[in-house]
């Protein structure tokens, strides 16, 4: 196990020079690597934990944030721990993710579509854009999707591999795809 640790250290020091992230708030606990990248503003209040040493993809995949463009902003609140191979990009709008949430693997969370959803269009026309807000002690299941303009109240709960496509009110259990509630 002490040789492991060592390889998934060297591993996250790597990672870490790769860090193009414009404006950086706080510093998270690194676990696993992950990559932080981006023109706008990454913020970690508190204690904010990255990677899982237990979890899929500890000797092979990295969490990615995304702040793309100046305006653009992501942040966590303290408490929250976000598992290896999650994926959180804000274009422009921004993610605001609470506290004490816990984020499982291979999660994802957009605030845009980042291109227009007519095959027509191309690349060229402009993408659809809506803050995301994740409340406090939230959890999102193993590679459930948050979509952009969804807000989802404290205390919920999004079961492995539901899409969430709308808001989710407090003290919430969804499931599926689309999430739909299926408990409260």
């Amino acid at each position: 196990m002490r040789a492991l640790a060592l390889v998934q250290r060297a591993r996250i020091a790597w990672y870490r020079r790769l860090w193009s992230a414009a404006d950086i708030h706080g510093a998270p606990q690194l676990r696993a690597p992950a990559m932080l990248a981006g023109d706008g503003r990454i913020a970690f209040d508190g204690q904010v934990v990255l990677g899982w040493e237990q979890g899929p993809g500890y000797l092979s995949g990295y969490t990615y944030v995304e702040a793309r463009g100046q305006g653009a902003e992501v942040v966590f609140g303290d408490g929250t721990h976000l598992n290896n191979g999650v994926t959180v990009v804000s274009e422009l709008p921004g993610i605001s993710i609470g506290r004490r949430c816990v984020i499982g693997p291979g999660v994802h969370v957009y605030d845009s579509d980042f291109h227009s959803l007519d095959a027509r269009d191309g690349r060229a026309a402009p993408a659809r854009m809506a803050p995301v807000a994740i409340g406090d002690d939230v959890f999102l299941g193993t590679a459930s999707i948050v979509l952009k303009g969804v807000t989802i109240g404290s205390g919920s709960s999004v079961g492995a591999g539901a899409v969430v496509a709308e808001d989710v009110p407090p003290y919430a259990v969804v499931a599926g795809n689309p999430a739909r509630v299926v408990r409260r």
